[in-house]
């Protein structure tokens, strides 16, 4: 009995698994980051600067004070005469380079540990500017620290100078996030579900009327007040069931489904696109392969078919 429960276990998180969702992954919160940076760039010294919003020495007084951030980083350099926005523009410089270089998976190993320092100091510098992209993305930069992201997808795959290397690293990265993204839904939708605003339409309502989220006009649903109710219970129903259909083959695919059309609602009724984007890839990610198997893992199939098809319309 012992035996075959091991056994379950060990097929469970080391069966083989395509290595294309681990370049996805890469790719994808790389651009993320780049365009985030892209946005953040103008604004850098406001945000993150010695007299930006909020000043370094208010950020410092924090009991963490063991976590990396800019200021910290400038008391090492300060010595060598480097001025504060020196400090500021050279971390995101490196934090830039960096990610290109995660993108094309040039020394993915040491680009996501210095897109990693950079980010997490980022984040510990500029609390006027978090919110949940930036604790995803730096849930992800976690796992790219150990997870095998460069072993497909990379520019050396496309040039062809390095073959593709499954390992027992690989399977049990996307395990890892498979499980990661349950305990996600399972934990915010049993915190929505402890109060009253989910089950009475409140907290769509909320959302919705505020100015920050307001992508649209949204008054007619003072005339319509069961369809933010509908609306709470659906998010609760494609939340809570997750944990449990999403590993199921019949119901995979519908729930995946959902969870993508929920976030791309996020994304143009709240002005969310890239918390929604990253949850996206995420979820895509972690079990998109898993349900669409049979098209990702064959795709030269598919070319190969679909040119010879091209060939013989062109005779």
């Amino acid at each position: 009995m012992i035996k075959r429960v091991l056994e379950k276990l060990m097929s469970f998180f080391f069966a083989p698994v395509s290595l294309i969702p681990l370049g996805f992954f890469r790719i994808s919160i790389g651009l993320i980051a780049l365009f985030l940076l892209i946005q953040l760039w103008p604004h850098l010294l406001s945000l993150y600067g010695n007299f930006g919003f909020i000043q370094w020495a208010i950020i410092e007084t924090s009991t963490d004070t063991w976590f990396p951030s800019i200021g910290k980083l400038y008391l090492l350099v300060e010595p060598y005469r480097v001025s504060p926005e020196v400090c500021v523009y050279t971390i995101f410089s490196i934090y830039g380079l960096a990610l290109i270089g995660f993108v094309f998976g040039v020394g993915v190993r040491i680009c996501a540990f210095l897109v990693w320092l950079c980010h997490i100091s980022m984040v510990n510098s500029g609390f006027t500017s978090i919110y949940g992209l930036d604790t995803m993305l730096q849930v992800c930069f976690f796992y790219a620290l150990w997870m095998p992201l460069g072993q497909s997808l990379t520019i050396f795959h496309f040039l062809k100078k390095k073959k593709k290397c499954q390992s027992v690293l690989s399977s049990l990265s996307i395990r890892v996030l498979q499980l990661h993204m349950c305990v996600i839904y399972l934990n915010t939708s049993i915190a929505k579900m402890s109060g009253a605003q989910w089950w009475n339409g409140e907290a769509i309502w909320r959302a919705l009327m505020q100015p920050q989220f307001s992508t649209f006009a949204y008054d007619w649903l003072s005339n319509w007040p069961f369809v933010p109710k509908l609306l709470g219970w659906l998010v609760l129903i494609i939340e809570f069931g997750y944990i449990f259909f999403i590993w199921i083959p019949q119901t995979k695919k519908f729930w995946l489904i959902s969870v993508v059309l929920l976030h791309a609602g996020i994304a143009i009724f709240m002005g969310l696109p890239l918390f929604s984007l990253i949850m996206i890839v995420m979820n895509i990610t972690a079990f998109g392969w898993s349900v669409g198997s049979g098209f990702f893992v064959n795709y030269q199939k598919y070319v190969y078919k679909f040119r010879k098809v091209s060939f013989q319309y062109k005779g």
